[in-house]
């Protein structure tokens, strides 16, 4: 960074570049596209959803995107440099992942459970090897702050411009101008937390057999579809930890709470073969209380 520009100043104007730069080739290709529907979806997929110039599976990116948006929601004004201050401890921690999945590494067909959600994903969705993914991290490690600052704005602009040209938009704009919504936006509140939404598709999917520890990705994309959820990666991956262990992402006391309020569910829809699932899950969770 210039002595004379601050981390704010680089970032809005690394920023404005990359969704102006973004959006102006989206747009062209696929005003020149013979088929839109199918540019629209191959070229939103490849310039924001999995720009390959952001790491989305890299333990520290996660980490340096989480902290600046949860500073820059808690409303900091100067969320970029707090970011910025907590360097250290996210490439200790990332330092950490890295020595562990070394180990995991030796023992990969009996222990892959233990690797880091992001590199299971990454194994899973696009092939890639655990020494990759460390190459990875390693690079990040050694980048400077001003290049930091540019992979938040890259960041900022994909994850905008994502929403912004999103699948349900034509749709969400019909169904806000329709005469029928005239109800209170409250009554199309979820009943149930996103917790419980996971929770009942994990046992929707055992009963229909489907093997989701080898399918995580496949059915996180259906549950993201399903509930209509805005796709980014945030959320995405949310939705992909809560898969990857259902019945360990929360507390064991959480747990419980949500594995009563789905039984219910069930309970109602006559689903003996659910109801079971559940009680057994139930009683081990009790057990690991006492």
């Amino acid at each position: 960074m210039r002595a004379n520009q601050s981390p704010e100043e680089l970032f809005l104007k690394a920023y404005t570049r990359f969704y102006n730069s973004l959006k102006r080739y989206y747009l062209m290709s696929v005003e020149k596209a013979a088929d839109k529907t199918y540019a629209t979806d191959y070229f939103r997929r490849a310039l924001f959803l999995e720009n390959e110039n952001i790491p989305r599976y890299s333990v520290f990116y996660h980490s340096l995107v989480s902290t600046f948006m949860h500073h820059q929601k808690l409303g900091a004004t100067n969320a970029l440099e707090i970011t910025l201050s907590s360097l250290l401890p996210i490439r200790e921690m990332t330092s950490n992942i890295i020595e562990q999945t070394f180990i995991v590494n030796g023992f990969i067909s009996e222990r892959l459970y233990q690797l880091n959600w992001l590199y299971l994903q990454a194994i899973e969705e696009k092939n890639t090897s655990v020494l990759e993914l460390i190459d990875t991290e390693r690079r990040l490690l050694k980048y400077s702050d001003q290049k930091i600052v540019l992979l938040l704005a890259l960041d900022r602009a994909t994850q905008e411009l994502a929403n912004e040209f999103s699948d349900n938009q034509e749709d969400a704009v019909e169904v806000i101008s329709s005469d029928f919504l005239t109800i209170n936006q409250q009554a199309y509140e979820p009943k149930f937390t996103r917790s419980q939404q996971v929770l009942i598709a994990y046992y929707i999917s055992q009963l229909i057999g489907v093997k989701q520890k080898k399918n995580v990705s496949k059915c996180a994309d259906a549950l993201h579809s399903f509930l209509g959820i805005p796709y980014t990666q945030i959320t995405h991956s949310e939705l992909y930890k809560k898969l990857l262990h259902p019945l360990t992402f929360s507390g064991k006391k959480t747990t419980l709470q949500n594995l009563l309020v789905i039984r219910s569910f069930f309970e109602n829809l006559g689903s003996v073969s659910a109801t079971a699932l559940i009680d057994s899950d139930i009683d081990n969770i009790k057990k690991g209380l006492e």
